[in-house]
């Protein structure tokens, strides 16, 4: 039968304030379920009173792949309210179960149950993340610990010590990755909450407790207020865009933002942020190229709906950012691209070629101040067509009757890289 698995856990925290983080797990068999006319039902389970919590989420995963669907409802005020679905876990990894997430909520519960809609194999685990009702000054930091050599300062941080004050949210080793991408995202929830080191600890935990991933998700995390939360940080593997990582750096700003506008110091945070990783990456932060992971040619700052044409990895169709933020990341880069000390960095500016006419027909005429250099034409669904090198400055180049449409130049040479748009009439 049904046992707690977890027994809730009492920490002292940073700054001499106590508090309690504390987590909730239950296994359910199919024995723990009785049929009813409403479907397939638990018991009805008390919440203990001693556990009071800011806000409270609840999770659940099943490592049988057949598709469950999961209810939960709650006891608020001795009502019992209305059935609520949990969603099908936002992965952005290949995963080896099955996961449920309700979006957290603040009211004060008496009991709560959880109704299922078939038999399942083994347990269906559910977990309850109670955040705690304390708050706390947040322990931020002047930037970023890394080096670098980019003329853009990295924005102040808090960082994993300050939203995991108790120190169990280690980091694993990372897989490094060299970023090309930056990729925006939304969380989709907490849009109006006031404490959000704690959000940014459920989101640790839902990931890799309930995901069962290493880390939480994203490289970097962003709240209304503007704050920069660390998450894996810059240059290493993260689990955010749609099972197509490689090469891309993740930054969730904490919100909903399909019918809600970004707030201007979470938008100011981002810029700053995207500004210091374009810049210490070396970036060009207006430009697209091919993306290798997913074979799509995508913009240096795109979002993670950019990823949901793709033909491999594992895209469901999101629409994350939020239409509201997705309209503004086009010019957020151009904004980026004309910042003073991005334009100072060297390694920024791209070397410079020409293609003439543009739209063409059958030829090109391509020119450059390097003699040294390798041109790749590559179609719309990210795939390369032909590839020409040269050791002059000049050259002609004949299309070999491709497709009319619209193609991407990526122009390589001892300088750098550079992209160019190509019509072909």
């Amino acid at each position: 039968m049904l046992k707690n698995l977890v027994i809730i856990s009492l920490c002292l925290l940073q700054f001499g304030l106590s508090a309690q983080k504390r987590t909730l797990e239950f296994a359910f068999s199919n024995a723990d379920f009785h049929a009813s006319a409403e479907g397939l039902l638990s018991q009805e389970l008390k919440w203990p009173d001693s556990i009071q919590y800011g806000f409270l989420g609840l999770s659940g995963y099943s490592l049988d792949l057949e598709e469950l669907e999961v209810e939960a409802r709650f006891s608020i005020k001795g009502q019992w309210q209305e059935w609520k679905i949990l969603e099908s876990g936002h992965n952005s990894e290949e995963s080896s179960r099955q996961t449920f997430v309700l979006e957290p909520f603040e009211e004060e519960i008496e009991a709560w149950q959880i109704k299922v809609d078939q038999l399942f194999k083994g347990n269906l685990e559910m977990r309850f993340f109670a955040a705690p009702t304390e708050k706390k000054n947040l322990g931020i930091n002047s930037g970023s610990a890394e080096t670098s050599t980019c003329a853009c300062p990295a924005p102040p941080q808090c960082d994993r010590s300050c939203w995991c004050p108790n120190n169990d949210c280690t980091p694993p080793v990372y897989s490094t990755t060299v970023p090309t991408h930056l990729i925006i995202h939304h969380s989709a929830g907490f849009t109006n909450y006031n404490d959000y080191q704690w959000v940014v600890n459920y989101y640790w935990d839902l990931h890799v407790n309930t995901n069962g991933w290493s880390d939480i998700g994203y490289n970097w995390l962003i709240d209304p207020n503007g704050v920069v939360y660390e998450g894996r940080g810059s240059g290493n593997l993260g689990a955010h865009f749609s099972c197509l990582n490689g090469g891309t750096i993740g930054i969730c700003i904490i919100g909903n933002y399909m019918t809600t506008t970004v707030k201007p110091l979470a938008l100011s945070s981002l810029k700053e942020l995207a500004l210091w990783e374009a810049c210490q990456h070396n970036i060009a932060i207006a430009d697209s190229s091919l993306h290798s992971t997913s074979n799509l040619v995508l913009k240096h700052l795109s979002a993670h709906r950019d990823a949901n044409s793709a033909t491999v990895g594992c895209p469901k169709g999101t629409s994350c950012p939020g239409d509201l933020l997705y309209a503004i990341v086009d010019s957020l880069a151009l904004d980026i691209s004309v910042s003073a000390c991005y334009l100072s960095s060297p390694q920024i500016t791209p070397p410079s070629f020409s293609i003439f006419p543009n739209p063409a027909s059958n030829e090109i005429k391509v020119s450059s101040e390097s003699t040294s250099w390798t041109l790749e034409i590559i179609n719309i669904k990210g795939q390369e067509v032909a590839s020409y090198q040269s050791s002059e400055s000049e050259k002609n180049i004949r299309l070999n009757n491709l497709a009319a449409g619209i193609y991407q130049l990526i122009f390589t040479s001892p300088e750098g890289t550079a992209f160019q748009k190509l019509q072909i009439k």
